[in-house]
């Protein structure tokens, strides 16, 4: 009996170490395949400027597409880098004061390439400046997140993005009129590696709503759902305004 307790110890820790090497090795790949993209994904930008600039529409589409795909690579680049933080509890939040409405406003520049390809108009409601101190990346990869989720199952109807103060919290709401999640769908979307799992599904890594939520919960906020099967879904978020006078 000692010898099997002290094998399976000795198995336990082989398959932590193995799992500590793979967060490491991908955190290692996703930070080394995503950072030339920005240099690529600016250059894009450029030409995408001089052909629209020349009214060379034929261009403009194709570099369009191109865009398109770069973004899609580095989110996937950087929601890899972000999971593997949270899973080894490095994940360290750079809170910072700034206005979130330009951070929200480059979000949806940045998604409008796909809201272009799926034919969605993007409809924004907010405010003219709404201030706080939270880690800016954080807030740009959990708004990105919610608006790519829009965008993939909204059915092409148009998508609200609707920014707010409600007291001391800063309310950010993406609402589709897509395909709606079922209530039992509800109770685990969030979790790491679901999907919801339907003929308008899309590849993925399922772990978008999950790192979402756990980049607004450690700014201590929320994250809520309210969906309709059919009728289109309104993800809602939370993030206390933290004062100068708050900050550790």
């Amino acid at each position: 009996m000692p010898n099997d307790v002290e094998e399976l110890e000795r198995t336990i820790a082989a398959l932590r170490e193995a799992v500590r090497a793979r967060d490491e090795f991908l955190a290692i790949a996703a930070h080394e395949l995503r950072n030339p993209m920005h240099a690529l994904a600016l250059q894009v930008t450029v030409m995408l400027s001089v052909a629209h600039r020349k009214g060379d529409r034929e261009l403009v589409e194709r570099l369009e597409k191109v865009q398109l795909t770069v973004d899609r690579y580095v989110r996937r680049a950087t929601v890899l880098l972000d999971v593997s933080r949270i899973t080894t509890g490095g994940l360290h939040l750079d809170r910072e004061r700034f206005d979130m409405v330009p951070v929200v406003c480059a979000v949806l520049d940045a998604a409008s390439a796909e809201a272009t390809f799926h034919q969605v108009e993007l409809r924004p409601s907010l405010p003219p400046t709404l201030s706080g101190r939270w880690d800016r990346l954080a807030v740009e990869q959990v708004a990105g997140n919610l608006l790519s989720n829009a965008l993939k199952y909204g059915a092409g109807a148009p998508v609200d993005v609707t920014l707010a103060r409600d007291g001391d919290d800063a309310v950010l709401t993406v609402r589709d009129r897509g395909i709606g999640i079922s209530e039992e769908d509800q109770r685990r979307i969030f979790e790491r590696f679901e999907q919801v799992v339907g003929p308008h599904s899309r590849g993925g890594f399922g772990i978008g709503l999950w790192l979402a939520r756990s980049l607004v919960e450690a700014h201590g906020g929320s994250i809520a759902i309210e969906s309709t099967p059919g009728r289109g879904s309104a993800f809602t978020v939370r993030l206390p305004i933290e004062r100068e006078t708050d900050a550790s």
